[in-house]
């Protein structure tokens, strides 16, 4: 099987036992409903490559998307999770073991391209954005090939862009947004820094497919903001969510990844849920390699001066209405 990993999730490959585990009886059905697709194509049926690193196809080889979850080894995979066995899944991390994990629409998470406006320390070590080069060409086709997949696929579908760059600020993920037909079938997951909203939304036919939107921002104040968004300006934030509130009728998400440098900017964040009432998720900061002293920011540990301040700021909120928690 670790023929089929994908040599940028070869590290992943090694984290977890791929070996059947033991005592699993929860049910999960990912293998036959969803699909990430990463910057060369590489088909993978979980909702986060890592954890399930087996590409079953290239998605440029296939030319209906439901060939996806019938080729050889999709097959293999899909009976493996049926036989409870989740040989090669990263069981730990992915919640199978407290809980069935079930999707009752297919699910396409779009990840073809890291481009992005910013250039986040909690994300990455500098600006990232492809707009010409061999790079750029090959995920700019596989990009249009997924719009043609996707015009043509009838059943109920969720799709998720993106989760490692900004579809509105990206070349390569723009055709997705401008090409994709208005289908009733579809609904979308837009996952944004928000910061072209305003620019970009106005000229996509498929607005009324985006049934949940999520814009992070980290922060509730303009001085952190700009400190933990790079490259952002709070005044263009703001204008953006006014946008947003008088334009979007679907579910709103403020993101938050919680780090030592925005504590005391949580109850500003509150405020700012508050006000425009829209959701709010507060996340762990995750060690993408992006941040050379991760220790010092990462506000989770245990050893880190401010922990208990953190875990006094959380208790505070957890039963706000309108804030939620993952993986805290």
């Amino acid at each position: 099987m670790y023929e089929n990993v994908p040599i940028g999730l070869q590290y992943a490959y090694g984290l977890h036992n791929r070996n059947p585990k033991e005592g699993i009886t929860n049910t999960c059905n990912y293998p036959h409903k969803v699909l990430t697709v990463d910057v060369e194509g590489n088909c993978m049926l979980c909702g986060c490559d890592a954890w399930l690193p087996i590409s079953v196809a290239n998605i440029m080889e296939i030319s209906k998307l439901e060939q996806v979850w019938t080729s050889k080894l999709a097959k293999q995979l899909q009976k493996d999770v049926d036989d409870k066995k989740y040989t090669w899944c990263s069981v730990e991390s992915c919640g199978i073991r407290n809980e069935d994990q079930i999707k009752s629409k297919f699910y396409v998470s779009i990840n073809v391209d890291e481009s992005c406006n910013l250039a986040c320390p909690s994300c990455r070590s500098h600006k990232i954005n492809w707009v010409n080069g061999p790079e750029y060409d090959s995920r700019l086709k596989i990009a249009k090939h997924l719009v043609g997949l996707i015009n043509n696929f009838n059943h109920p579908l969720v799709i998720m862009m993106s989760g490692n760059g900004d579809p509105l600020a990206s070349l390569i993920y723009r055709p997705l947004l401008l090409e994709m037909k208005p289908k009733e079938n579809i609904d979308i997951r837009l996952l944004t820094n928000g910061l072209l909203l305003k620019k970009i939304v106005p000229k996509i036919k498929v607005k009324d497919n985006i049934k949940h939107l999520d814009i992070s921002i980290d922060a509730g104040d303009k001085e952190t903001y700009e400190k933990v968004r790079l490259g952002g300006v709070w005044e263009q934030l703001i204008s953006n969510l006014d946008f947003v509130k008088e334009n979007f009728d679907c579910e709103v998400t403020l993101k938050f990844v919680l780090q030592n440098r925005n504590l005391e900017s949580l109850d500003n964040f509150v405020r700012l849920l508050e006000k425009y009432q829209f959701r709010g998720n507060i996340m762990p900061l995750e060690d993408w390699s992006s941040m050379k002293d991760f220790q010092n920011h990462n506000i989770f540990s245990k050893d880190h001066s401010n922990h208990a301040q953190m875990l006094k700021k959380l208790e505070q909120y957890k039963r706000h209405p309108l804030l939620f928690f993952h993986a805290l």
